[in-house]
């Protein structure tokens, strides 16, 4: 006789699973991240994300340095308007974790930064670093021109 797999709503749905305190966190989280959306205007919802709570603090995860100094001046009000809440009233302090990746899903490009300098350009800066006086300007301009293509 042929077993079949067991829907996953069947093991969702399991109040004695280990997956259960998973799921309770899972469910506690997204609603902190509901009030948190409703503390924010839309476009800051968007780079910002609940990480975990972990004691009295909430750690959240946003995607540039900008958004986190943005979350920052908003802080207290934030911590204000958890108050209004049961689920997050023990919520005394927010730390702010920067994570490029964590809204686009996709790595942070390391590619080295190229020079693209045409011939023509090369040439006319060769001639505009002949009047330059100091020696380690020039070698450095110079070394430039080299990457004209």
């Amino acid at each position: 006789m042929k077993k079949y797999p067991a829907p996953i709503t069947k093991f969702l749905s399991a109040k004695s699973t280990k997956l259960a305190p998973l799921i309770s966190e899972a469910k506690r989280l997204t609603q902190i991240n509901i009030i948190l959306n409703q503390s924010l205007d839309h476009e800051s919802a968007k780079h910002i994300q609940v990480s975990h709570v972990q004691k009295n603090q909430l750690r959240l995860v946003v995607d540039s340095p900008v958004w986190a100094t943005r979350l920052r001046y908003k802080q207290e009000e934030i911590i204000n308007r958890f108050q209004n809440y049961a689920i997050t009233k023990m919520i005394r302090s927010i730390y702010i974790k920067i994570s490029p990746a964590i809204h686009t899903g996709t790595t942070v490009n390391k590619t080295k930064n190229t020079i693209h300098l045409t011939t023509e350009s090369a040439s006319q800066m060769q001639i505009e670093i002949e009047a330059i006086s100091d020696p380690e300007l020039k070698n450095a301009l110079l070394r430039i021109t080299r990457h004209a293509k």
